[in-house]
């Protein structure tokens, strides 16, 4: 059982065209991206905390790096079938899991908001 959650956000700025929306191709287009992520710990460690907030925050840094400025379309595990929110949320779930067991933690979600106003949430379970 979780009982302690480490949150983390980044933002990254990305180009992305949806492959097929409403039957056709969206035309490209930039979004500020923001990140989330939620790391769960079941107890505190010797000096009182559950997971180190700068090594949490240095996980997801290191993560949305490569996206900051990317073309989402041409990434190897983004760009296919379509570079949506859900795929961006996936792919770096995917990655950033194993990193915050090396931390003792466990990765709980991936958030990804496009844009200010839509969110997508990608919980493991």
């Amino acid at each position: 059982m979780t009982r302690w959650i480490v949150h983390s956000q980044a933002t990254f700025k990305a180009l992305h065209a949806l492959t097929i929306y409403e039957g056709k191709a969206e035309e490209p287009h930039k979004h500020r991206w923001q990140v989330e992520i939620r790391v769960g710990a079941k107890e505190l460690n010797e000096e009182g905390y559950a997971i180190d907030f700068h090594k949490v925050h240095q996980l997801l840094a290191d993560a949305v790096s490569p996206l900051d400025g990317a073309d989402l379309n041409r990434h190897e595990k983004i760009g296919h079938p379509s570079p949506t929110a859900e795929k961006v949320a996936e792919v770096l779930a995917m990655g950033l899991a194993p990193e915050c067991a090396k931390l003792g933690g466990r990765l709980l979600s991936v958030s990804i908001w496009e844009g200010a106003d839509n969110r997508v949430d990608f919980m493991l379970e």
